[in-house]
Parts: C-alpha cells; sequence; structure tokens
C-alpha cells in the first residue's frame, strides 16, 4: 500500500508542480493553523478565517516549504469566512488562475508546500449556492403519513408565499409547472434554480378538485439553532471537519477529504490549471472549494477590517446563544417555560421541529447516495 501510494504521488505530483509554489501552511508558534494561497502581487495570502481564529498571537508564521515568513491580518470577507494576510519581506509566488469551467467528475488535487499531495478527489456536484436564506422557499411541509400521488401539505408557514397564495393543510400538489411531485425530495429538486421572487405555477387537488395556483417564492427563513446543533454533531460522525463549513455563496462540491487545517491552499486538475482554492471540509464525504472566478471576484471587494469582522462574530455568537438559552436545554431539547408543567408545544414550535425532519432526512438521504455511490464498481 505504502509503496501504491508513494507511486501515485509521483504520478500526481508534475500537475501539482504550479499551484505548490503558490501553497503556504501558516501557523501560529507549533499550532498548524490553515493553508493559505498566495494572491495578487505575491504580498497577499488568502486563507480560511475560522482555522485562523486559532492563533495565539498576530504574528503568523508562513512555511513557504523552502523558508518562512511573517504576516499579519489586514482583512477578512466574513460572509464567505476567507481572510486577506499581508506577507513581510520580499512577495511570494502568486498564483496564476484558470477560469476554465470544471465538469461533474474532473479529478482535482490540491498540493502541500513542498509539493506532496494533500488531498485528491473529483467535482461531484457543480458550482451552487449553499446559503439557505438567499434560496428561494416555497413555505409547507409535507406529511409524512400520506401515500398517495403528489405532496399532502400538513402545514404552511406563516407569512411565506404559500400562505399569501392560500395553500391550506391537506391540499396536494401534484405539479410544478409541467413536472409531477411525487414527493417531498420531488418538490425541492423542482424548485432547484429557481430564485426567491420569482413566481411558480402549482396545480394542486382540493378536496378532489384540482386548480391551478401562483405563488411568490420568498427568502428561506434562518433555521433554530437547536436544529444547526443537531446537523453538526451528525456531521461530525464523519471526522474532524471545519468549523464553518456551509452557507458559501458560491462553492463547488468534492469528495475531497483536506483536513481542517489543510483547507485554504489552492486546488489544480490534472493539466496543472489552479481552478480554486478549498474553503472547507463539510463531513466524511463532502468538501467544498471555491471557484477560481468566484475567488478573483471576491478579491475585487473590499473587505472588513479585522475589528469589523470580529464586532460581526461577536453580536452573532450573542444572538445564537440568547437563542438557544432561552429554547434549548445543552442536550438540544426544548425548555418549558415556567409553570408550563407538561404544555403542548406550541403551533409554532412544531412546525419547526416537522422543518427540522425534513431536513435531517435530506441529510441522511444525501449520506445514503454517497454511501450507494462508492459502493458501485468501477467502470
Amino acid at each position: 500500500m505504502e509503496s501504491q501510494a508513494e507511486e501515485f504521488n509521483q504520478a500526481i505530483s508534475p500537475a501539482l508542480a504550479t499551484a505548490s509554489k503558490s501553497t503556504v501552511r501558516l501557523w501560529s508558534g507549533s499550532r498548524k493553523l490553515s493553508y493559505g494561497t498566495v494572491v495578487g502581487d505575491g504580498s497577499k495570502i488568502l486563507t480560511k478565517w475560522s482555522e485562523l481564529l486559532r492563533a495565539k498571537s498576530k504574528k503568523i508564521q508562513v512555511d513557504t516549504g523552502n523558508g518562512y515568513h511573517f504576516a499579519k491580518l489586514i482583512g477578512v470577507y466574513y460572509e464567505e469566512d476567507l481572510a486577506l494576510l499581508e506577507v513581510e519581506g520580499p512577495p511570494l509566488t502568486p498564483v496564476k488562475w484558470s477560469t476554465e469551467p470544471l465538469n461533474l467528475g474532473s479529478f482535482i488535487a490540491a498540493p502541500q508546500p513542498d509539493g506532496r499531495l494533500a488531498s485528491f478527489g473529483v467535482v461531484s456536484v457543480l458550482e451552487r449556492n449553499l446559503r439557505d436564506t438567499d434560496l428561494a422557499y416555497l413555505g409547507v411541509v409535507g406529511n409524512p403519513d400520506y401515500d398517495g400521488p403528489g405532496l399532502m401539505i400538513a402545514d404552511v408557514a406563516e407569512k411565506s408565499g404559500a400562505k399569501t397564495a392560500g395553500l391550506k393543510k391537506n391540499d396536494i400538489i401534484l405539479k410544478v409547472g409541467s413536472r409531477e411531485i411525487s414527493g417531498l425530495l420531488e418538490l425541492k429538486n423542482a424548485l432547484i434554480g429557481v430564485q426567491p421572487g420569482e413566481t411558480i405555477s402549482l396545480l394542486i387537488s382540493r378536496n378532489g378538485t384540482e386548480e391551478k395556483v401562483d405563488v411568490l417564492l420568498g427568502n428561506r427563513p434562518d433555521l433554530p439553532e437547536s436544529f444547526n446543533a443537531r446537523v453538526a454533531q451528525m456531521e461530525r460522525m464523519g471526522g474532524d471537519i471545519s468549523r464553518v463549513r456551509d452557507s458559501f455563496t458560491r462553492a463547488i462540491q468534492t469528495d475531497m477529504r483536506p483536513k481542517p487545517n489543510q483547507v485554504g491552499g489552492p486546488v489544480a486538475d490534472l493539466k496543472g490549471r489552479i481552478v480554486g482554492i478549498t474553503i472547507a471540509r463539510a463531513d466524511r464525504t463532502r468538501s467544498f472549494i471555491m471557484p477560481a472566478a468566484a475567488v478573483m471576484d471576491l478579491l475585487d471587494q473590499q473587505p472588513d477590517t479585522p475589528a469589523a469582522a470580529e464586532a460581526k462574530l461577536k453580536a452573532q455568537n450573542a444572538k445564537q446563544e440568547a437563542l438557544a438559552s432561552q429554547t434549548t436545554r445543552p442536550d438540544g431539547r426544548m425548555i418549558q417555560p415556567p409553570g408550563a408543567g407538561r404544555a403542548f408545544p406550541t403551533e409554532k414550535q412544531m412546525r419547526n421541529h416537522l422543518g427540522n425532519m425534513e431536513r435531517i432526512i435530506e441529510h441522511l438521504q444525501a449520506e445514503m447516495e454517497a454511501l450507494e455511490a462508492m459502493d458501485e464498481p468501477t467502470r
């Protein structure tokens, strides 16, 4: 096995030669923080901000594979969890991007600063927006006990497009446009590519009578923190994962398996073209890269100052902690208000629970599909 691994490393090394020159490892004392990508004129490094927060001092050591430098934090792209460092001393070798689009199944790899392989894999899902609140939202919960054609509605969220359009409990959604619907996942697939603010046409059955309903879609609301904690626990079952691993606006999914402290470096294809950077290890089967075109667009924007980014993070953490302390115990169970005894959950809480279960089922199905794909014979 070791000899095969060495042979593979030797075979892939020519494709990684160029990318490795722009790959650095960042340290804080003896602590490995992350990888970084040398950008611009060679005086800047783009890296994973949430990993950089583990630094013990403001001075970051930069290992190029051929020597050491120091760098300091000068900016943060808060929404994408990326940080910009400025290198002290002579410039390093900046990355040369390739905006050639990647195809499904394309082989990609990430180097270490010394040219050896860090991780490799294939493109499993093309570029998409992972930020839930940027996605189109219909606002219905499916009835899991319904076993007929279409999707029976168990509940309709307040202030949603579905509510405004007059959809009701026990309505059955038969089609979205001309696409027949067989269940919740089929409904979600029918909404892929549809943007908030667009109107969709539904064919529904109400009390045995079919009718068409036009629905103006809104933005998906934030998920409750109790749900986020459950999903995070499920994701960690696959090993070490990135502290921030979702909500990226432009991400390509891959089965690469970099360690969290190997995220932030460039990614190359088999021709040696640098096609993006690693931005997160999400779980056992998924990692994400930001394509080169998206990185270039990001670098054209003005980043937050470090102080402004830290203030945003502090405010976000305070909000999440306050919400969690009001609604859940440390084990994730709901806290009943004083004097409530064994009161039933409110309608809003029940809606949240149903929505949470749908998202967990989606996550489990994605895991099962990945396992099935791994078990398929090589062709």
